[in-house]
């Protein structure tokens, strides 16, 4: 009988702590957030005011499961938590980087032969239907990003540019570069587009840089002659090459059933009618020998969106379930005004608690 009792006692006691664990692991979450304050933190209930470099202590009331800190810092901001992507109105500056230089050629022959182009019309090449593409690139409206007269004039002069896009931002912009000599009375210009970027700037600080590997550029080959490239025996190698058959014969090459291989053809070195783009921080094209055929060459990049794709600001998980937490501090060391965000749950595998939210502006100063 004595044993039964003892039995009983304890299958009660354990009932009851049973039952005060799942009291607790129901409970609905409760949280919150008061300020130690000191000689140079002050606190009126909302807003507190903190020199730059002092520390804020956070206190708490209530002991939810989780809290996450959001102290409203460049990245920290729980208002952008679930941004991806940068608006219009978050870019304080957008603009493409480049410089041109020319090889070979002359004044004459280097005249209006370059084109520096932007559309936010072009929605890019098809890479499957020659005389389609052709059609859409030479219809497409275009807009100078670069005038003749500002770009160089004779060879190895190399300028730099920095093009403002900020007219474009929320539109997609193809970027193309044209090689479409108007004289070939002596040897043509080598066009060389160096250290292209797009660069981007936000309000929050954030920044955003494109390099030119990431346009994804396509060529697009108007007028060439095989002919003029078998003058030298290099040259129509390398276009065998990109064409991934070095025993190809010119007749072959002039069959249709290459003109859509050679039309998108881009070549691992310097010939006539043919962009290298294998090195990316230095893209170019030739023009070829005087008497060549004035080549009309393109260098098309897919279409990008101009807003800047970003990651979600971010807290910092400051307590879970398994600590207690009664003081949390952080340092701003920046003056400015700050909205710190404290976001608690009660959540675990008996019961969701639901979310409370608590806000403080933080002032800092000098």
């Amino acid at each position: 009988m004595k044993t039964i009792y003892k039995s009983l006692m304890t299958i009660a006691f354990a009932g009851l702590c049973l039952a005060s664990c799942d009291k607790e692991l129901k409970e609905e979450t409760a949280m919150e957030v008061g300020v130690v304050t000191d000689s140079n933190v002050s606190f009126d209930g909302q807003t507190v005011t903190v020199k730059k470099g002092s520390p804020v202590t956070f206190s708490f009331d209530g002991n939810p499961d989780f809290i996450s800190f959001f102290s409203g810092e460049i990245g920290h901001e729980y208002k952008h938590r679930n941004r991806i992507e940068m608006q219009p109105e978050d870019v304080e500056r957008c603009e493409i980087n480049f410089s041109v230089v020319y090889d070979y050629g002359s004044p004459k022959t280097i005249e209006g032969s370059t084109h520096i182009l932007i559309s936010d019309q072009f929605r890019g090449i098809s890479g499957n239907n020659v005389e389609k593409d052709k059609e859409a690139v030479t219809n497409c409206n275009w807009t100078e990003l670069v005038s003749q007269k500002d770009l160089p004039k004779a060879t190895k002069v190399s300028k730099d540019y920095s093009c403002p896009l900020t007219s474009y931002l929320g539109k997609e912009i193809s970027i193309a570069f044209r090689l479409n000599p108007l004289d070939n009375s002596s040897t043509m210009p080598v066009v060389h587009i160096k250290n292209l970027q797009l660069n981007l700037e936000f309000n929050n600080g954030k920044s955003t840089t494109i390099n030119a590997k990431n346009f994804e550029f396509s060529a697009l080959n108007v007028t060439y002659n095989l002919d003029d490239l078998s003058k030298n025996n290099s040259h129509l190698t390398k276009l065998k090459e990109a064409l991934g058959n070095k025993k190809l014969t010119l007749e072959e090459m002039k069959s249709a059933e290459y003109e859509g291989p050679i039309a998108y053809a881009t070549v691992d070195g310097n010939i006539p009618y043919f962009w290298r783009i294998s090195q990316p921080n230095d893209f170019l094209t030739s023009g070829g020998g005087a008497g060549y055929t004035q080549g009309d060459s393109w260098l098309i990049s897919h279409p990008i969106l101009l807003n800047g794709s970003c990651n979600p600001d971010a807290g910092v998980a400051i307590k879970n379930i398994s600590q207690s937490l009664e003081i949390y501090s952080h340092t701003y060391e920046e003056t400015g005004t700050y909205t710190a965000t404290f976001v608690a749950n009660n959540a675990n595998y008996v019961h969701q608690g639901g979310q409370v939210i608590r806000e403080l502006t933080i002032n800092v100063v000098e």
